[in-house]
């Protein structure tokens, strides 16, 4: 098994284990924020013109369990609408006539930064939108984007009709992305009774929350629509919904006041079928306490969470301690429950079993540990002002490290030592080691050292390493020197992040090595200096060339390695227009790849050699190039939307449909592709 191989292998269990920590943590939870801060310590040459190749396309109860409410000003129909990028269109309403006074929101797709936003909901903070407003008379909005790169959710959100999503937008710097006409639906209603669990009593006032089942965006939510759409009985214990999805699995929840919360879930909804469901609640007990520290202090803002231990008492819920350290679930069904603590600066606590009605609940928190350390130059001498990262550490893992991503990088000045030691505080309980980054040493780990709270705190000493220089030479395929090369680090096998699997799940990835770049001087050469000890990749990237590389380059210890010469070959520029039904369209991603079938080229040593793959996404006018040159070879080159309702099997039938063989000529310039990828 080669080395991208297994890369792509652990990325897939990574992949696994986030998705059940999600499971297990996330879920349907009733959040609210916690209101304590987080722990925070911390030019190209030219070439002569070549021939282009054209090749055509082929044809409301529990009040402190609720979450908080973000509010869109509707004055603001225009939010960020002088920025240089972002999205604009237009809502309609089922008939066609403009939607006005819409409220549209672009949320940071959950898919960008999963660890981020997974962390914000354990914590119970609200991810505000990155930009919202309200649709103008004629329908129209227009969103700024303050910052290019980044790949986001449009979420329209109207009373009356079923929510409308726009997903995976990724705007590049200065562009525009045109989502066209937008054109809500009818909804499917909804209608049924809530009762009182076991006398049949009707429940008026009760509010009564629906969401869809497979909501793609349940770990960020809809601002103001945290626990979904909502309405209130009436006084005979009705409730009814006009703007449920029209086909769809959709789960419901009832809460009162003196009731315990009820939920019916996977309940299916078609748009022309009587879609009538009864809740019954039953009478609710509370649980109340307190949170102190060890030394019998409250803790203010800590967050509580309670989880129903039994398949009869389904209920999840959360809440905040007030200044004096206590909580309250004023309703919850009976039976037995787990408590967990969280709280900054502490270790988390779990308590079970507490039984509904208990009110004297005492959950006391550890302060989290820490460690005194002292790190010295490769001279000895001591280094005051650095970054520290913690990882994980596991000694009988050959990847040797983890992450620790609730806990952020730290930023150690003078200030935070006592005599030769700092002391570095919140840590929590487990076996780790530091990453002591400086300017002028390489990236170290520290020796291991374990964390338990409570306890007298290790003393760590880190000594500085000035680590492994990488040099080499940069030439092209007649010999000659490339000057201006770019040249960077990194890990070994980096080409396996280049897909959107890859890009999910590199945060994921513990960096033991130096991110480092250099350019190629007029000789060729370059040399990459303070590198920390791993296993390399270096990449070469010129504007006239295709990317070269050079993998499995070992630093083991302090001295210089030498790569072999690196020859760049002139590569081709792939470029066209992207149309979806004729009409010039953004956001339409253009790949190329091997082609379907094709074995795998072997390296001097026999090994699979990656296969060139390579991404573009079109500009609003439907251009778009690949920032790669493409080698000689035989490929594939496929079209499909990127951005919109996201349906995969929509995008593989796309894919399907404008697929075609692509061959790169030794000497050619530029090749064009033109794509209209068909509407469905």
């Amino acid at each position: 098994m080669n080395g991208p191989t297994k890369l792509l292998l652990s990325l897939f269990v990574l992949a696994a284990a986030g998705g059940a920590a999600y499971l297990l943590t996330g879920g349907p939870e009733v959040q609210v924020p916690v209101t304590q801060p987080p722990v925070v310590e911390p030019q190209p040459t030219t070439q002569p013109d070549q021939p282009v190749v054209v090749q055509e396309p082929v044809k409301v109860d529990p009040q402190r369990q609720d979450p908080q409410r973000v509010v869109v000003d509707p004055r603001r129909n225009n939010e960020f609408a002088d920025a240089p990028q972002g999205v604009t269109g237009r809502v309609l309403q089922p008939s066609g006539l403009p939607a006005a006074d819409v409220a549209v929101y672009l949320m940071k797709s959950a898919s960008a930064e999963p660890i981020e936003i997974f962390l914000a909901n354990k914590r119970g903070q609200v991810i505000p939108p990155a930009a919202s407003g309200t649709t103008g008379p004629d329908g129209v909005f227009r969103l700024g984007i303050t910052k290019a790169g980044d790949t986001f959710d449009l979420r329209v959100v109207s009373d009356q009709h079923p929510e409308l999503q726009h997903a995976r937008i990724k705007p590049s710097a200065g562009d525009w992305y045109d989502t066209g006409d937008l054109r809500l639906e009818q909804g499917a209603v909804v209608t049924g009774r809530v009762l009182e669990e076991g006398t049949g009593a009707v429940v008026p006032g009760a509010r009564v929350f629906l969401n869809e089942t497979n909501q793609t965006h349940s770990m960020l939510a809809t601002p103001g629509r945290e626990k979904g759409i909502a309405v209130e009985t009436d006084a005979g214990g009705y409730f009814r919904f006009e703007n449920a999805p029209r086909m769809a699995s959709i789960n419901l929840m009832a809460e009162a006041s003196g009731y315990a919360r009820a939920e019916r879930n996977n309940l299916i909804v078609q748009a022309d079928k009587n879609n009538d469901f009864v809740l019954e609640l039953a009478r609710g007990m509370p649980i109340s306490g307190i949170v102190v520290s060890s030394a019998g202090q409250p803790i203010r803002g800590a967050k509580v969470s309670a989880r129903g231990l039994s398949a009869k008492v389904p209920q999840l819920g959360s809440t905040v301690t007030e200044p004096d350290g206590t909580f309250t679930f004023p309703s919850l069904r009976e039976g037995p429950y787990e408590l967990t603590a969280t709280a900054s600066q502490y270790e988390e606590l779990v308590e079970k079993p507490v039984m509904s009605g208990a009110s004297d609940v005492k959950l006391v928190l550890e302060q989290r540990g820490m460690v005194r350390l002292r790190v010295l130059s490769k001279k000895g001498s001591p280094v005051k002002s650095y970054t520290l990262s913690l990882k994980r550490w596991f000694p009988n893992n050959p990847m040797g490290i983890g992450n620790v991503p609730e806990y952020r990088d730290v930023r150690i000045t003078p200030g935070d030592y006592e005599g030769e030691y700092a002391t570095v505080r919140g840590l929590p309980s487990g076996e780790f080691v530091f990453q002591v980054i400086t300017t002028d040493h390489a990236k170290t780990i520290s020796p291991s050292f374990v964390v338990q709270a409570g306890a007298e705190p290790p003393v760590v000493e880190a000594t500085l390493t000035l680590g492994g220089t990488i040099v080499g030479r940069v030439v092209d395929d007649r010999g000659s020197p490339v000057a201006g090369a770019a040249v960077s680090t990194d890990f070994n096998g980096g080409f396996a992040m280049e897909t959107e699997f890859g890009q999910l799940f590199r945060q994921f990835m513990p960096e033991k090595i130096t991110k480092a770049s250099a350019k190629s001087d007029a000789q060729g050469n370059y040399k990459l200096p303070l590198l920390a000890f791993g296993d390399y990749m270096i990449r070469v990237s010129h504007p006239d060339f295709c990317e070269g590389s050079a993998m499995n380059v070992k630093l083991e210890q302090e001295g210089v390695v030498e790569v072999p010469q690196l020859t760049l070959v002139r590569g081709t520029l792939v470029e066209g227009v992207a149309t979806v039904a004729g009409v010039p369209t953004g956001q339409v991603k253009v790949t190329i790849g091997p082609p379907t079938g094709a074995q795998p080229e072997l390296d001097a040593e026999g090994k699979p050699k990656m296969a060139f793959m390579a991404n573009a996404v079109s500009a609003s006018d439907g251009t778009f190039r690949f920032a790669k040159r493409v080698p000689p070879g035989t490929y594939q080159i496929h079209a499909s939307k990127a951005a919109g309702d996201n349906n995969p099997f929509v995008t593989l039938l796309q894919m399907k449909q404008t697929a075609r063989p692509l061959t790169v000529l030794p000497g050619q310039e530029k090749i064009l592709q033109n794509f209209d990828v068909p509407a469905q």
